[in-house]
């Protein structure tokens, strides 16, 4: 298991933030596997990172979020990124083509629903608006009763 996989999405996106910032203040190399950093975080705080490339969950930051559990932080990713930069060009471009992927699937979803409804029939159409309205969730019921005035 890789230590970009140990962490969570959220650390890995942020923890790119951070190394594109240059937050990373310092960067030695221990070995081939474990690497020692100072990391500029929010409000001027610096942390001290490890990262242990071989056990991931083994790496540490003294961060509020990290310090003292087995967990693999945005500080700790930011110093990964610093040492291996063509890794953070490498899932810098695979989030953008993920992204890119989802938006085009749902505007095509978009364009089905609108063909879709616009070749219902009125009866059906009507069916499934009040399916919509008396099934679906409280907030939609209530919006249309205030859109349409009819409390």
């Amino acid at each position: 298991m890789d230590l970009l996989s140990t962490a969570s999405a959220q650390s890995v996106y942020r923890g790119y933030e951070y190394f594109e910032k240059n937050k990373v203040l310092k960067i030695e190399k221990e070995d081939e596997t474990h690497y020692h950093g100072i990391v500029d975080g929010s409000a001027q705080n610096i942390y001290e990172v490890m990262i242990d490339l071989e056990h991931p969950k083994r790496s540490k930051c003294n961060c509020p979020h990290a310090a003292g559990r087995r967990l693999v932080c945005k500080h700790i990713v930011a110093l990964y990124f610093a040492a291996y930069p063509e890794e953070a060009r490498r899932y810098i471009e695979e989030f953008y083509d993920t992204l890119e992927a989802v938006e085009q699937r749902e505007e095509e979803i978009t364009e089905r629903i609108i063909s879709y409804v616009q070749h219902m029939k009125k009866a059906q159409l009507q069916q499934e608006l009040l399916q919509i309205l008396l099934e679906g969730p409280e907030w939609q019921y209530d919006k249309f009763i205030t859109e349409h005035m009819l409390y």
